[in-house]
């Protein structure tokens, strides 16, 4: 499997090109961003991309953009300002500390001994889970969960992910640890290259297990799958979680929760590839599910793209996101992308308000009495 190193460069300009030829003036792109609290407009942004001459608005307008969509679909003329937005991240004269320590460890392979020593304190912390962070030998089977970074997430998600398995009685295998970083968080904030290699590598640790189905709980390396899928031609199906136990929910008993809930778009599943149904199918399967947007693709982003560049700021969008949860009646929200429940976790940990993250809420709603009896001696013996 070998591209051309510089095909996702070569790509955004031909996108943003065609842009500037399209784009009408119109600034609706810009009226609807979340996080452009310097008001700064299109014109700017498009006088960039024919000067080349950054103003410092701007170059903190780009770093902050935190990939989620909504110019794109505001836009009346069907102009791609996300792939823009993407290929100034590609010239940014300079990259913010935060991505630069986001780089020290996602997605490295050049030094080894940093991830075997990260993967070492990794495996300690995971018990059982850990046996599965970055191992080198990988089976064949027809199920692969692909945890990648997120292997360690304090979600909770990937341990239940494979309890949930378990139950079904599933035989799958497991890819995890920062070893198979899927690369769009790199992507994302505009290092084309370095993303397209984490990708490729990728694929190589994918081809031994020879998998029919891959699933992921991460909204970003569902859309790396999908990618890479189209690049390579592979015959496997790539799922988000909840498209796999949906599969599989004839087969579990479900309880439901007592509260309602409200559900979270996440903008790569929802915005980008159009599945906002499968998260709101399994959540109804054990809670009422509350609306918090007008439609799902105006759900506002979790902010964490761009790799905490801001702080304040995407403080201030999980504090609208909570104001919006309170005031639709829900006692709780929901996401299927470990990311975003990553993101939202502190505000709402802080709030006291329930945070789920759907493999989480589905494991405990599928246990069997027995099960839940034993969770509680378990947690009264504590």
């Amino acid at each position: 499997m070998k591209w051309d190193g510089s095909e996702f460069e070569i790509s955004l300009r031909q996108i943003s090109e065609f842009g500037l030829k399209s784009c009408i003036g119109a600034n609706a792109c810009m009226e609807v961003c979340p996080v452009n609290r310097l008001h700064v407009n299109q014109n700017e942004l498009d006088s960039l991309m024919v000067s080349g001459v950054w103003t410092e608005r701007v170059q903190t307008f780009v770093a902050e953009c935190v990939q989620c969509g909504d110019c794109t679909i505001a836009c009346p003329a069907g102009v791609h300002r996300d792939h823009m937005m993407l290929y100034l991240k590609t010239l940014l004269p300079d990259l913010p500390k935060s991505w630069q320590q986001y780089y020290a460890i996602k997605g490295r392979r050049d030094k080894s001994w940093l991830i075997s020593l990260l993967d070492l304190r990794t495996r300690i912390g995971l018990g059982e889970l850990g046996k599965h962070v970055d191992k080198a030998h990988l089976e064949q089977k027809p199920l692969l969960f692909y945890f990648g970074c997120y292997i360690a997430s304090p979600s909770g998600a990937p341990a239940a992910t494979l309890t949930l398995a378990d139950r079904l009685g599933l035989d799958y295998e497991v890819l995890g640890g920062v070893r198979s970083c899927c690369g769009w968080p790199q992507y994302l904030s505009g290092r084309m290259g370095y993303g397209q290699q984490m990708l490729i590598h990728l694929g190589t640790l994918i081809d031994p297990v020879r998998p029919e189905v891959i699933v992921s709980g991460c909204a970003e390396c569902y859309t790396a799958l999908l990618r890479l899928k189209k690049k390579t031609g592979a015959k496997w199906t790539a799922l988000t979680t909840p498209e796999w136990l949906l599969q599989h929910a004839g087969r579990l008993t479900w309880s439901g929760f007592e509260a309602p809930i409200a559900i979270h778009d996440s903008c790569h599943v929802t915005k980008k590839v159009g599945r906002p149904q499968p998260a709101r199918e399994l959540l109804a399967l054990m809670a009422d599910v509350v609306e918090i947007a007008e439609v799902p693709h105006k759900c506002v982003c979790c902010g964490y793209y761009n790799l905490h560049a801001n702080h304040e700021l995407n403080h201030h969008l999980h504090e609208e996101k909570l104001a919006t949860v309170r005031q639709a009646g829900a006692e709780g929200m929901a996401v299927e992308c470990v990311t975003c429940w990553e993101s939202f976790d502190p505000a709402f940990r802080e709030a006291g308000v329930p945070l789920w993250e759907l493999m989480v809420a589905a494991e405990q709603a599928t246990r069997l009495p027995e099960q839940v009896a034993g969770q509680s001696e378990a947690s009264d013996g504590k």
